[in-house]
């Protein structure tokens, strides 16, 4: 019987694991910047903890406060999910940002390659049916041949503009 508790109970380092994890999540909402910390869906003694946490420059102090703020986070589970679900959220949010990023780069250096050009409209067309296919281009072209940095610039902020939420 004593052997079956041991067994359902987590060692003593997952739940040292458990409250790292716990005091890195508080951590990086102590870190937010003021737009997302507004965002943040935690109301009461947890906002107001992390929120002090945000206020304190000293070093110690500030630790102090992070493991409060985790001890907070440990206790109540609901307001631990949704810390959790949000941070999640973030962080999906920047990746796929950064995907778009890189795809519109390669897509408008696709298009200053004259051998890779009528693939690229092509998919351009296909994709974002509203832009104008023709000053893309002309622009293209002078980006090309004379290395006009102007309208290597203007190209990436049409294909933006034109960007579909959804790809």
């Amino acid at each position: 019987m004593n052997d079956l508790k041991r067994e359902q109970q987590p060692s003593r380092s997952a739940k040292k694991r458990a409250a790292k994890a716990v005091e890195d999540m508080a951590g990086r909402l102590v870190a937010l910047g003021d737009a997302d910390f507004r965002r943040l869906p935690l109301n009461g003694e947890i906002r107001e903890a992390i929120d002090e946490a945000r206020r304190i420059n000293s070093h110690g102090a500030r630790k102090r406060q992070l493991k409060h703020l985790a001890g907070l986070l440990r206790r109540d589970e609901d307001s631990h999910q949704q810390a959790e679900a949000f941070l999640e959220d973030l962080q999906l949010g920047r990746r796929k940002a950064a995907a778009d990023f890189h795809y519109l780069e390669a897509l408008r250096e696709r298009l200053c390659d004259p051998e890779q050009r009528e693939g690229a409209l092509d998919e351009v067309r296909q994709k974002m049916s509203r832009i104008d296919t023709d000053k893309l281009r002309r622009l293209a072209e002078s980006a090309r041949q004379h290395k006009d940095k102007r309208a290597f610039r203007e190209l990436f902020r049409m294909l933006k503009a034109a960007h579909p939420e959804e790809l």
